[in-house]
C-alpha cells in the first residue's frame, strides 16, 4: 500500500514540474508582449513562484523516486544498473534539476536587474539589447526544459511496461 502512496506522490511531482514550466512560460509569454516596465517587473516576481514550485517540486520527485526504485528492485540497488532506462532517467533528471536551479535563477536576476534599471531610468544604453539576448536565453532554457520532460516521461513510460505489476 505504501508504494502506491508513494506512487501518487511521484506522479504528483511530476505534474507540479509540467505546471510549473507550463506556468512559467505562459509569464514568459505575456512579459515579453507587455510594454510598461513595472508590469514587467512584476510579472518577473510572479514567475519566480513558478521556480519556488519547480524546486519543491523537484525535492518531492527525487524523494519519492529513490523510494520507488528500492521498492522496484525490493532493496537490491545492484539491480538498478541493469535496467539502462532507469539509468537514462535519473541523468536526464540530474540535467533538468540543475538547469532548473542554476541557469533559470541566473538569467531571471540578471534580466530582473536590467528592467529595474531601465524602469528607475538608470540603466545602460545597452540595457534593451541585453534583455533581447537574454529572453532568447530564457526561450532556450525553457524548450530545453520541456524536451528534457518529454524524455523523461517517455523513458518512464516504456520502462515500467516491463514491470507493469509494480502499478
Amino acid at each position: 500500500m505504501n508504494s502506491y502512496i508513494n506512487l501518487l506522490f511521484h506522479l504528483i511531482g511530476f505534474g507540479i514540474i509540467f505546471t510549473a514550466l507550463l506556468g512559467g512560460w505562459i509569464i514568459e509569454w505575456r512579459l515579453r508582449a507587455e510594454n510598461e516596465w513595472d508590469q514587467k517587473l512584476f510579472l518577473g516576481k510572479i514567475n519566480r513562484r513558478f521556480n519556488i514550485l519547480f524546486s519543491i517540486a523537484s525535492i518531492i520527485m527525487l524523494l519519492t523516486g529513490i523510494v520507488n526504485t528500492f521498492n522496484l528492485y525490493n532493496g537490491d540497488i545492484n539491480l538498478l544498473y541493469t535496467e539502462g532506462w532507469l539509468i537514462a532517467k535519473v541523468i536526464l533528471f540530474a540535467f533538468l534539476l540543475i538547469n532548473g536551479a542554476v541557469f533559470g535563477p541566473i538569467l531571471a536576476r540578471r534580466r530582473t536587474k536590467l528592467m529595474q534599471g531601465i524602469s528607475e531610468k538608470n540603466a545602460p544604453e545597452d540595457a534593451e539589447a541585453n534583455i533581447k539576448i537574454i529572453n532568447k536565453s530564457v526561450s532556450t532554457f525553457y524548450l530545453v526544459q520541456f524536451i528534457l520532460l518529454i524524455i523523461i516521461l517517455y523513458l518512464s513510460i516504456i520502462g515500467v511496461e516491463k514491470h507493469a505489476s509494480i502499478i
